[in-house]
């Protein structure tokens, strides 16, 4: 359970697969800026610089 989850709050679960391609930045920019869209897009990011392993994304907004 999450403690004081408040409105409007996004919890990101990803694997190294997409964090060892994407930097932190650009994955926080593509939320904040494409929300609905940010799990396929930061797919096809880390895919482009190379997909070297598995890619998870999870994206949950309150």
């Amino acid at each position: 359970m999450v403690k004081n989850f408040q409105d409007d709050d996004i919890i990101v679960m990803t694997s190294d697969g997409l964090t060892n391609m994407v930097e932190e930045t650009n994955i926080y920019n593509t939320i904040i800026n494409d929300f609905e869209n940010a799990d396929k897009v930061l797919i096809d990011k880390a895919n482009e610089a190379g997909g070297t392993d598995n890619i998870t994304v999870v994206i949950i907004k309150n």
